[in-house]
């Protein structure tokens, strides 16, 4: 989950799976009791805290959907597909539908009834992404957990004979060390609703206020920062409208999201915001993830519900 300025779905992962990750986060933050914004290190579209593709996938932009990308290949049995939410499919290769119950790597969580901009690569794209990023929350359960080991991305419009007309968006779950999609053998339908979003949460070693690129750690290893969830707060337009107007509205939502997941403000553990930047919105990313992160220290278990417990108990 490489986040940098949003990846094709999410942050920006390193030029994502399909194009789906991409969440450029830039980073901001703000103790629990202020709307205070401490600017990332830089604003590149390139950071690390946002789930690297899957190694089975090539690489590819957002906006690149041409029939013709080798990245997009499908079998046969996937180009004749009929996408419905709820199945689930076998990889990123070839798309082809599997027993739920059995390994597999993404679920269908939302097939987008559309043909706006079908004619617009470019644009397309964008609704593509935007309209993936949309579903997740609401496919999971959960309106917070648009940012989570959980992503979205849109399935290939080369494996889909109706993709003038839809939007086929898919989820997959990203392995704790960010090195690819963790095969599942349980549906994702109203996962985080029913289990929770700790255990899909993302640590990072790095404090997100502090750097627009927050390293990805195992949440086993002891890091300085959790995702606590995350929204989609943009429109599927591609205009950025600025990083101040996206700081505020970022920390609106995580400011009060942060209070109740510790269950209380404090000062050592504070309220942040890494946030898709221009480049990000430009894709249809328009998202922030919501974090808590230690001003000093480390932890390793999550912080859900610490109230005024030492963070030293939570080593």
């Amino acid at each position: 989950m490489a986040l940098i300025h949003h990846r094709p779905t999410r942050p920006l992962l390193a030029v994502a799976t399909i194009s789906t990750l991409c969440l450029g986060l830039a980073a901001c933050g703000g103790s629990d009791s202020s709307l205070t914004v401490t600017p990332g290190t830089s604003t590149s579209s390139s950071t690390s805290a946002a789930p690297t593709p899957d190694p089975s996938t090539s690489s590819t932009s957002p906006s690149s959907e041409s029939p013709t990308s080798s990245s997009e290949s499908s079998s046969s049995s996937a180009a004749t597909t009929a996408y419905k939410a709820g199945q689930c499919l076998d990889n990123t290769i070839d798309w082809g539908t599997a027993s739920c119950d059995q390994p597999h790597k993404l679920e269908v969580i939302s097939v987008v009834k559309t043909s706006k901009d079908a004619d617009d690569i470019v644009k397309r794209g964008v609704l593509r992404t935007w309209s993936c990023n949309n579903a997740l929350a609401g496919y999971l359960g959960s309106p917070s957990s648009g940012f989570a080991r959980i992503l979205a991305q849109p399935v290939p419009a080369s494996t889909d004979p109706n993709a003038a007309h839809q939007i086929v968006c898919a989820a997959a779950v990203t392995k704790p060390d960010d090195s690819g999609y963790e095969e599942i053998s349980y549906r994702l339908k109203n996962r985080i609703k029913d289990k929770g979003y700790t255990n899909y949460r993302i640590c990072t070693s790095d404090r997100p206020s502090k750097t627009d690129s927050p390293h990805i750690v195992p949440c086993t290893q002891a890091h300085k920062a959790e995702t606590i969830g995350g929204y989609v707060i943009g429109k599927a337009d591609g205009k950025y409208p600025g990083s101040k107007t996206v700081d505020k509205r970022a920390l609106a939502k995580c400011v009060p999201l942060a209070k109740t997941y510790l269950g209380g403000a404090r000062g050592d553990v504070i309220a942040s915001a890494n946030s898709t930047g221009k480049s990000g919105w430009q894709r249809g990313t328009t998202m922030t993830a919501c974090f808590v992160e230690a001003t000093k220290g480390t932890f390793t278990k999550p912080l859900k519900g610490m109230k005024n417990k030492p963070l030293s108990a939570y080593k």
